[in-house]
């Protein structure tokens, strides 16, 4: 990476990361919350979970147009608003009283978040090459497992406030954790600039070379007519990953403390699994072939079955490990994988539809393990179908992953 590009990403990617890592923690934390908030609420495990997925319908619905309003407005406002606007709905959520308000809350935060990924996501493309955004994005993309890595017991420990100053522990998480995205939104119309033109720290040397990059990156675009095919097989692939992440995510306290665990141990397995999860990302993302992902598909499905299998939180820990490493190290092997096969002005709409597709299998993943433990009374079921999923995914990419072109460190991106 040459000299200006690097000093863009020192300049951009840590505090992205940061304002991720906060988007995310608010998007998930209800899973935490869950520990002590559906016994009050009286909220059963398929409301839970539908709870959890809902937030991914409006998210999908309105992800599209917050592009567009970002590209009228400018990255720093729009950027900022949202955080600001989903700040204060999380530190809303602390007041909801019935599972209709739970679950308005919920669909109102997916539509404040719906426009701050994707957003990023294009931001990015003001700033570098696609060779560079690569490695950028699988940076960007660890603030996930550090998130859960850190929020969880930090979550944990919050619920310990219960019944300070007449609050429960998890109206107390739901404050707590959604002020950051306030403070932070503001700092943000400060801090980004909404592109290399607009920013004070480039020279105009350097702005000058980022566009000639730009441009002969566009120029040489050449579009390929099996795009349709690549791009439905990886919206399916993107289906089935979300599905067995966000089922991951939103379920692991309770499928811990289930097994025997207390709320506030449940937060440190939970830094454990993640903490693998972000090491085994950390290493996907020095890899310039795609050949592991299929087997990181299926490295997830065994961690599932195995969870399923657990009768102790050391053992359920121990497959959730496993899961986790699995589908976190896939994602960016995945998505350097679509981007190869994918160019033109095409390819940004086609990535876009990739990810919402994606969205509507976070709401599918969380909401069939809701609705598999009530009918079955136990997690198990719910955890097999996630490996099934994982396991069909692995199938799906195998044949693209392995191709000699593509999985050969010397023509990889």
């Amino acid at each position: 990476m040459s000299p200006l590009y690097r000093k863009i990403a020192w300049r951009l990617v840590p505090f992205l990361m940061l304002l991720y890592m906060v988007a995310f923690l608010d998007r998930v934390n209800i899973s935490f919350a869950a520990l002590t908030m559906n016994r009050d609420l009286d909220i059963s495990e398929s409301v839970y979970g539908f709870a959890a997925g809902i937030f991914f319908l409006s998210y999908c619905l309105f992800e599209v147009p917050a592009n567009l309003v970002l590209a009228r407005l400018g990255a720093r406002r729009w950027l900022s608003i949202l955080m600001i606007v989903w700040g204060f709905i999380s530190m809303g959520t602390a007041f909801v009283h019935s599972e209709t308000t739970y679950l308005s809350a919920r669909f109102l935060l997916g539509i404040a978040e719906s426009g701050f990924y994707p957003g990023v996501i294009y931001y990015f493309t003001f700033w570098l090459p696609r060779a560079m955004r690569t490695r950028i994005l699988a940076l960007f993309l660890l603030s996930v497992p550090l998130c859960n890595s850190i929020g969880s017991p930090i979550s944990a420990h919050i619920l310990l406030l219960n019944n300070v100053s007449g609050m429960r522990g998890w109206q107390w998480l739901f404050l707590l954790e959604g002020m950051p995205a306030v403070m932070l939104g503001i700092a943000a119309w400060f801090l980004l600039a909404d592109g290399p033109w607009s920013a004070r720290w480039l020279s105009s040397a350097e702005r000058d070379q980022i566009t000639s990059d730009l441009l002969h990156e566009q120029s040489s675009q050449q579009g390929s007519g099996k795009q349709g095919i690549h791009v439905a097989r990886d919206c399916v692939v993107y289906f089935l990953w979300s599905s067995g992440n966000y089922g991951l995510t939103f379920w692991l306290p309770r499928i811990l403390t289930a097994v025997g665990a207390s709320n506030l141990s449940t937060g440190w397995w939970a830094t454990v699994t993640f903490g693998c999860g972000a090491l085994a990302m950390l290493w996907a993302s020095r890899q310039r072939g795609f050949r592991a992902l299929p087997y990181l598909f299926l490295a997830s499905s065994l961690g599932f079955i195995a969870a399923g299998l657990a009768h102790s939180a050391l053992t359920a820990v121990a497959g959730f490990s496993l899961a986790a490493m699995g589908i976190l190290a896939s994602l960016p092997m995945f998505w350097s994988l679509a981007a190869s096969r994918l160019s033109g002005k095409a390819g940004g709409a086609a990535i876009a539809l990739v990810n919402s597709v994606g969205a509507v299998g976070a709401f599918a993943g969380p909401s069939a393990m809701g609705w598999l433990h009530d009918a079955t009374h136990h997690y198990t079921t719910g955890l097999w179908a996630i490996a099934a999923a994982m396991a069909v995914g692995a199938g799906l990419v195998y044949g693209e992953a392995t191709k000699p072109a593509l999985a050969s460190p010397q023509t990889a991106e």
